[in-house]
């Protein structure tokens, strides 16, 4: 039997510019001290009385989710899950009591003794707020029949980080924005967005220059989870078209379509290739492919899949073996290579 596709190698709306789609919904259980006051024992008898709850045979969600015990994992495999957006970097730095519960897609995920007690996670490709937030919604209202989340009638939800409390939600897109970063218009944007209670912030690859960035909801408190997706998807829509201008207007000078071509160059030829310089290669073949400057190579909907294959512990869990960065270099290039069907020709 083949393994089931990943969320990220499907086709999603708008793709072009809004790489992915993910909302979390923060929980704790009722009666229980947050996570930051629980000694490591503590913390996994926690563990153990969740774990009991959601496999629960009664209990629909049973069978959907595998369960990863965090100390079990090496190094490469937890840096992995946060590579691929399954985690977070601070939930991998102690690992003890921790659990992740994620299904084959690896579009419905559960981390548990994080922050919180629960943060569940629902990601789509593209933009889909409403698919990501009826996901999330389907996958709490399930865990709420086994689980008593602390809830106070004035301030909703509790959770760890007082900034979360009401819905405990957040919506968050990333976003491909060369055109509007190298028209210097971000930071315009950015003040508009805080204004309506958004956040606009870099995301991965930010050092090396990937434009990427996440748009998020900041208000949990005194809004319902309806109200900031239809905010979240509203500002969307308008980053949408005034990036698709930005990168019209950016793609007519020869010194941008020089600077893409020269990318696509790298990418079918390297045989060397750091993370750095990826991500830089990356956004400008991604920017040509959306253009449609570059009409060969894998689709849209493909690409997420191979920046995420190309991250250094991903590449190295692929490879079966320990590499050195070299070595890792040398595997990201030929991954590459074999996307654009380079290595076809030779």
């Amino acid at each position: 039997m083949s393994e089931q596709k990943k969320w990220y190698e499907h086709a999603g709306d708008d793709s072009d510019v809004i790489v992915s789609t993910r909302v979390r919904v923060a929980r704790n259980l009722a009666g229980q001290p947050f996570v930051w006051r629980l000694r490591v024992p503590e913390r996994r008898e926690l563990l153990r009385s969740i774990l009991a709850a959601v496999q629960d045979e009664r209990l629909a969600i049973s069978g959907q989710l595998s369960c990863t015990l965090m100390e079990e994992l090496s190094k490469t495999q937890a840096v992995s899950l946060a590579e691929r957006g399954l985690v977070s970097p601070e939930f991998i730095a102690r690992r003890e009591g921790k659990a992740l519960l994620c299904s084959e897609d690896e579009s419905l995920s559960v981390a548990v003794n994080g922050g919180d007690h629960l943060l569940l996670a629902a990601m789509r490709p593209g933009l889909d707020l409403d698919g990501a937030n009826a996901a999330a919604d389907r996958i709490e209202s399930m865990l709420s029949r086994a689980l008593d989340f602390a809830f106070d009638r004035e301030f909703g939800y509790l959770t760890a980080d007082p900034a979360n409390l009401g819905t405990g939600m957040h919506a968050e897109l990333t976003l491909h924005l060369p055109g509007l970063a190298r028209a210097g218009s971000l930071s315009r944007v950015a003040a508009g967005f805080s204004q309506l209670g958004l956040s606009l912030r870099e995301g991965v690859g930010a050092e090396a220059g990937a434009e990427l960035y996440r748009l998020s909801n900041r208000v949990t408190l005194g809004i319902s989870e309806q109200e900031a997706v239809f905010n979240l998807k509203s500002m969307a829509y308008q980053v949408v078209t005034q990036e698709r201008a930005a990168r019209k207007a950016l793609c007519q000078s020869l010194e941008s379509q020089d600077r893409i071509f020269r990318s696509l160059g790298v990418v079918q030829n390297a045989r060397l290739l750091p993370l750095g310089e990826f991500m830089e290669c990356f956004t400008n073949v991604r920017l040509g492919v959306a253009e449609k400057l570059i009409r060969r190579g894998p689709a849209m909907e493909s690409m997420a899949a191979v920046m995420t294959a190309a991250q250094p512990a991903t590449l190295t869990l692929r490879a079966g073996q320990a590499m050195t960065a070299a070595e890792r270099d040398a595997a990201r290039a030929a991954l590459v290579r074999s996307a654009w069907g380079a290595d076809e020709k030779e």
